[in-house]
């Protein structure tokens, strides 16, 4: 199979649509990719300065159209690189323009400038320049702030996730991008400020136009222009030349265990707990927990029987995400549902409340929005389920609990959720959200203490806009921000980024991670839907007991499995393009996963002498998916020498490696 093709792009990622094109510029020492208009990936001599600078034009409520790109043409005559291209954006806040026009002269540096133009009224929450800072070698560094006056300040770019903007007021930014050598970029055509992007799981922080707490969405009236300029420069001695990376990446194993194994949750809402119910039998293993979403006003109990009948029949608990109306009292409204609950005749494992206004993005505390606040909250529900743990935090991103810092008292664990297509959808910029995720347990942990930490419902998709007023419902199933359904659910890549996401948990001690649900746009089972499952729809079965199952639920059904297993560490020498997770269950050999990361065949050498290993890649596809027991059932083969090699967003497990 070849990678271009459409049927191996269906199998890689769930949707025939092929990635954006990425073309790959140097000039002199300085290097960068020009992806659907974006420059991204810039470096000097090898190393990274800057992870992205992209004119982006956002609708009203956040979502993050991709460009329709045309007139591209590209200049390297004259020992220099020029770029010119037009894109067309249309949303439900009108259509706009964009010429852009980018240059980097052989004296070094790059220029890009932009000028749009509003071809109808267009409402927008943003139409600007976002710079983007990447992670590695720049969390807690030193920078040099510019501001519009031109005047100068040193600070530091936050260690910690900062709730809020940590700079505001900017013109320009330079830090160093080797000892000696400094990359500057300046903004011109607006105020800027910067957010840091950890906070939605984005690898990076970001410098944007308009500052956040103008009023949002604004409008730009038809024929009005936006012109805007961004410019890199570096200053010092040239930077030494970066080291290629290995050809193989280096797999080590520890010794000592470090920690437990998370339990693995699944997510259940009311539209999915039926074919939940129906296909229950495909699982193979019973997670630890169904995580249930409630929400009083809305739903009755008969959703609460549903969710009741599936804990029955995998003989598991059900928590809830408990969502109040604020209608009534907290009191009232808690002993309604705990009326509810016993009709059900369901005891919830855990609830995790949280009132109606607050599960969007209101950068407000509950007394600033006349709610009881969260300390009456927590007590209100102790008391109203006495004896049932009650959880503390958000039902949306970190971002949110950063920002609002719930009351921890009294609270028996912490929770908040992730999404993986918050403000890019391109295949990279959703990899990279799991390089950010220490980060955030390590965030978590900073507000939390030792409390107990239980990831809510996360995936690559959106379950709901906490930005917004809808999510996208991706009827065109192609990569898109806001998705509902993302396609790379269902394909490999959605199998390497669940693996990735497991191993980063375990390696930060993640109590319960809820990831993915039994069916859906979430889901480790097939179902039929609305929108397309190239693949899958074509399949002929004998109804939900014998649907289908995504690449996904091989790994996540081993890991569902292996209930209180020690963990071991995995050193990867290169986290970008793989990721390992290592287990030793109480009975039984320890179990090796990797996941390759990336479009590209890796190479791996496993310290640990003679292993077997059991491959999930485009030709175990068809076979892993028509069958469940496909991980117990495929044949092994021997890595004698511990060089494994990996085909794209494939998986492994491998048994019989031990530390070196």
């Amino acid at each position: 199979m070849a990678v271009g093709d459409p049927e191996t792009a269906v199998i890689l990622y769930g949707t025939g649509q092929p990635p954006a094109p990425i073309r790959r510029f140097a000039q002199g020492p300085l290097s960068f990719d020009l992806e659907a208009g974006k420059l991204r990936y810039i470096r000097l001599q090898g190393i990274e300065a800057l992870r992205c600078i992209a004119f982006v034009v956002r609708g009203p409520g956040w979502e993050s159209p991709a460009p329709q790109i045309s007139n591209l043409e590209v200049d390297e005559a004259g020992g220099g690189v020029r770029i010119r291209y037009r894109a067309f954006y249309e949303t439900a806040g009108g259509q706009l323009e964009v010429k852009a026009d980018i240059q980097a002269p052989s004296t070094g540096g790059l220029v890009f400038e932009v000028e749009a133009r509003a071809l109808t009224d267009f409402t927008t929450a943003r139409t600007s320049f976002c710079i983007l800072h990447p992670l590695a070698g720049v969390a807690g560094a030193p920078l040099t702030l510019t501001r519009p006056d031109e005047t100068m300040e040193q600070a530091q770019f936050p260690d910690a996730i900062s709730a809020h903007q940590p700079f505001m007021n900017i013109r320009a930014l330079g830090h160093e991008v080797a000892p000696g050598v400094k990359a500057t970029v300046r903004m011109e055509g607006d105020i800027w400020e910067m957010e840091d992007q950890r906070n939605w799981s984005d690898a990076s922080y970001k410098t944007y136009g308009r500052p956040r707490d103008l009023p949002w969405p604004y409008t730009i009236p038809k024929g009005e222009r936006v012109v805007q300029r961004a410019l890199l420069s570096f200053d010092g001695a040239a930077a030494p030349v970066a080291a290629a990376p290995s050809a193989a990446v280096e797999i080590a194993l520890g010794e000592a265990p470090i920690g437990r194994l998370p339990k693995l949750a699944l997510a259940l809402s009311p539209a999915e707990a039926a074919h939940a119910l129906a296909a229950a039998g495909r699982l193979t293993a019973a997670p630890a927990e169904l995580i249930g979403w409630f929400e009083h006003g809305t739903q009755t109990d008969a959703d609460l029987k549903t969710y009741a009948a599936l804990g029955q029949r995998l003989g598991i608990p059900i928590g809830l995400e408990l969502v109040l109306p604020c209608k009534k009292s907290l009191a009232e409204e808690l002993a309604e549902v705990a009326a509810l609950l016993r009709q059900a005749g369901l005891t919830p494992a855990g609830i995790t409340p949280i009132q109606a206004p607050m599960i969007k993005w209101v950068l407000k505390s509950p007394e600033e929005m006349g709610l009881p606040g969260f300390a009456d909250l927590y007590a209100a529900a102790r008391k109203a389920f006495p004896g049932i743990p009650s959880g503390a935090g958000v039902l949306s991103n970190f971002t949110e609990l950063n920002i609002d810092r719930p009351s921890l008292a009294g609270a028996d664990y912490v929770t908040h959720s992730t999404c993986g297509v918050i403000h890019e959808s391109d295949d990279r910029s959703v990899m990279e959200t799991l390089e950010t995720l220490p980060h955030i347990f390590r965030s978590v942990r900073a507000i939390a203490g030792k409390l107990p930490y239980r990831l809510g419902p996360s995936a690559m998709g959106m379950r709901y806009n906490p930005y917004g007023k809808t999510t996208d419902a991706n009827q065109a199933n192609i990569r898109t921000a806001f998705a509902h359904q993302d396609p790379r659910q269902r394909g490999l890549f959605g199998a390497a980024f669940a693996l990735g996401y497991m191993a980063r948990a375990a390696a930060a001690g993640i109590e319960r991670v809820c990831l993915g649900a039994p069916t859906g746009p979430f889901g480790l089972v097939y179902r039929k839907t609305d929108y397309p499952q190239p693949w899958f729809d074509a399949e002929d079965f004998a109804g939900p007991a014998a649907a289908p199952v995504y690449p996904l639920f091989h790994p996540l059904m081993a890991i569902a499995a292996a209930k209180d297993a020690e963990v071991l560490p995995v050193r990867s020498s290169d986290e970008k393009r793989v990721l390992g997770l290592c287990y030793r269950p109480t009975s039984g050999e320890q179990i090796l996963w990797l996941a390759n990361l990336t479009p590209e065949p890796q190479t791996l050498r496993i310290s640990g002498g003679a292993m077997s290993a059991k491959t999930f890649d485009a030709t175990s596809f068809a076979a892993a998916a028509r069958d469940p027991a496909a991980l117990a059932t495929a044949a092994s083969h021997k890595v004698a020498d511990g060089s494994l090699t990996l085909a794209p967003y494939a998986v492994a497990m491998c048994t019989g490696a031990s530390p070196a």
